[in-house]
């Protein structure tokens, strides 16, 4: 038998991911403008006028913008039903993005460890993944890059990525009817319209996930 974790053992990890949160909180409350902060309140604010035929967001012209994507409408709407303004509402989009992205993790890890502290050395190895080198770019979570692009779609759609792999890991070890698979399928076309790079990344871990799973023949029409 494993000698049980110790309590400061298990403990650490999981304060060094409370004085992370409480990091990104205040990078939600100051939100910094750089990066494509402006582009994305742009898009709000075209959404809030029309949700039918926005305009481009970069210029005034009648043009169609990658930009508009599922959680961009969701946040236009928001922001058209309450009258925030859109850098109230890309806070709110942070917040839920961070919700996202913690509980998805959680959820996937669950699946892989029953360790208690396993869902907190997860989450910094993720932001650590990196090591020191500065990569301010969406769809790439260093600890630098997540403080930038926390209101972006970009964290959004991997929150999503992580619920997915959980979902289909589940959904690989017992049987699932048809109504499980069309939700999955659903659900990663919402990743690839959120944010197309943080789709493919789904994408393959999706598919690590049938790999490592290694399904009985029967199951692979349903895949």
């Amino acid at each position: 038998m494993r000698p049980p974790v110790s309590a400061p053992r298990s403990a650490a990890p999981w304060a060094a991911v409370a004085l992370l949160a409480v990091l990104l909180l205040l990078v939600i409350v100051r939100l910094p403008w750089a990066g494509d902060l402006g582009m994305h309140a742009a898009t709000i604010e075209r959404l809030r006028h029309s949700l039918v035929r926005p305009r481009d967001p970069l210029v005034d012209a009648d043009a169609p913008s990658p930009y508009y994507s599922p959680w961009m409408l969701v946040l236009g709407c928001l922001a058209r039903a309450t009258g925030l303004s859109v850098f109230v509402v890309l806070r709110l989009a942070a917040l839920a993005g961070l919700v996202l992205l913690a509980t998805g993790v959680r959820r996937y890890v669950r699946t892989l460890s029953t360790h208690p502290a396993a869902p907190a050395l997860a989450v910094l190895s993720l932001v650590l993944l990196w090591g020191t080198v500065l990569i301010n770019w969406s769809g790439f979570l260093s600890l630098n890059s997540l403080a930038l692009t926390v209101s972006y779609p970009s964290v959004v759609a991997l929150g999503l990525a992580f619920h997915h792999w959980a979902w289909l890991t589940r959904s690989l070890r017992a049987p699932a009817g048809w109504d499980v698979w069309l939700g999955l399928g659903a659900l990663w076309a919402v990743i690839l319209l959120c944010h197309q790079f943080t789709g493919v990344v789904a994408t393959l871990g999706a598919l690590a996930a049938v790999l490592a799973a290694r399904p009985p023949r029967a199951q692979w029409p349903r895949l």
